[in-house]
């Protein structure tokens, strides 16, 4: 065979490899390139995650104020009805007591429903049937002792009871719509969370092949090359 011939085989060998060490290096980029993107990805998991738990944490804080709203409304209810059978005036600094932890739960609940267009509305309400009860109380409280007939009268008046059983149905409604946009916020994280694990563990598995493909080529190119 000529020697021209035989000297322009190897050139072109020599250029295969050469592109084949090449291509394997660029193949390597895109691997690591890859491996960063899925760990982008599974930083975005965990920020999802810290939020879902940031939603928790606040519905658990509006669940504690509504509750403390309705357990002082049951308590100064009580208080009243104590003060009219005994007329133990200790239980006039019972009401006040209660009165002033009905406005700290109320302010607290204001503040943590505040961005939420939803329940500002039906917050509005509860505040205005609570300020109808709380003054009935100290109307009723305000009559004195010796009044027990009148407050047994109050207490049965249709008006009252019907502030009663509203201000009841408001605290209700709104701690069921905090616990549903709650369920509603987790299942949504859940399935955005889900997703973005798979499409990362899929980014890896492509990785690992490109890596693969590429230490591959580079080290075929070198060691023909050697």
């Amino acid at each position: 065979m000529p020697t021209s011939a035989t000297s322009i085989r190897g050139l072109k060998a020599l250029f295969f490899r050469g592109q084949l060490r090449q291509v394997g290096g660029q193949i390597l980029i895109v691997a690591v390139m890859l491996l960063l993107a899925a760990v982008l990805l599974l930083g975005v998991n965990v920020t999802k995650l810290q939020e879902s738990f940031g939603w928790v944490q606040e519905t658990n804080d509006e669940l504690v104020q509504i509750a403390e709203v309705d357990k002082r409304l049951v308590g100064n209810e009580l208080t009243v009805r104590g003060y009219a059978l005994t007329d133990d005036p200790i239980f006039l600094t019972y009401h006040r007591d209660e009165e002033r932890q009905m406005n700290a739960a109320m302010a607290k609940l204001g503040k943590l429903l505040a961005d939420d267009p939803e329940l500002t509305q039906d917050f509005a309400q509860l505040r205005n049937l609570v300020r109808q009860r709380l003054d009935a109380f100290t109307h009723l409280v305000n009559l004195g002792p010796g009044h027990a007939r009148d407050v047994a009268a109050a207490i049965r008046d249709p008006q009252y009871r019907a502030v009663m059983r509203a201000t009841r149905a408001k605290v209700e409604l709104l701690r069921s719509m905090e616990l549903k946009q709650l369920a509603v916020q987790q299942a949504t994280a859940a399935q955005q969370v889900k997703s973005t694990y798979r499409l990362a563990i899929g980014i890896v598995v492509l990785a690992f092949l490109f890596g693969a493909l590429g230490l591959a080529f580079a080290q075929y190119g070198r060691g023909r090359h050697a």
